[in-house]
């Protein structure tokens, strides 16, 4: 089970679902960049150690690049890129700033929560480094288990699907993230979008692999001047 299918068309089912996949690159690169530049460091620190960095790291790295710390950090968490408090950041895309039921191991690094399913796949791509993924259904709770090597994926159970969409109107941390989930077959994701009413398409593991890998696969790239 390998996910090799033409961007264009995952990039179109997304769309469909009311999310552009670019929108993470685009709000980045039109911050400055040595805003880009602590936005970066701030997600490698979370993915090596599981934590975000502390105040005096962050304070560190922002007179190192010459920003003001908390007019970064206030425009990062305008673009949803991260999660703060004044000068303390929580998390940030895709990486939780509390603890989720989408558990990511990124091989070499700790085990840390995404935001959303799709934000679970797109780590490996974000960081060219392999993952497990382990998350749950949340119409049946049954476990949901995806592993990337390279390129190739495989999951368990074989039908599993994602299901990408929104609530309404908002923020796409409010209105998305909570109900862009694993369902162990499309079924349980056709019930539980008509139980919730929610707008949004059931992609394939193949296609949602794909989805991460179109959100997040240029989001480390070196600032844009």
């Amino acid at each position: 089970m390998t996910a090799h299918l033409e961007p264009d068309l995952v990039a179109q089912r997304m769309s469909d679902a009311g999310l552009p996949p670019d929108t993470l690159t685009t709000r980045r690169t039109a911050l400055p960049a040595a805003v880009q530049d602590l936005h970066r460091r701030v997600l490698t620190v979370i993915a090596d150690t599981g934590r975000p960095p502390t105040g005096p790291a962050l304070a560190a790295d922002a007179e190192a690049l010459g920003v003001d710390l908390v007019g970064a950090l206030a425009a990062l968490a305008q673009a949803e890129l991260l999660f703060v408090t004044h000068d303390r950041v929580l998390g940030g895309v895709p990486f939780a700033a509390a603890s989720t039921a989408h558990q990511v191991s990124v091989h070499g690094g700790p085990t840390v929560s995404a935001n959303c399913a799709v934000d679970a796949l797109g780590v490996g791509a974000m960081f060219r480094r392999d993952s497990d993924v382990r998350s749950v259904d949340p119409l049946s709770g049954e476990p949901i288990t995806a592993f990337q090597r390279g390129s190739h994926w495989t999951w368990h159970p074989a039908d599993t699907v994602v299901f990408v969409g929104s609530s309404g109107d908002g923020t796409i941390t409010d209105a998305c993230c909570p109900v862009i989930n694993f369902f162990s077959n499309a079924d349980n994701a056709l019930e539980y979008q008509r139980r919730h009413g929610l707008k949004g398409e059931v992609l394939s593991m193949p296609e949602a692999a794909r989805a991460g890998a179109l959100v997040f696969g240029d989001l480390l790239a070196e600032p844009t001047p």
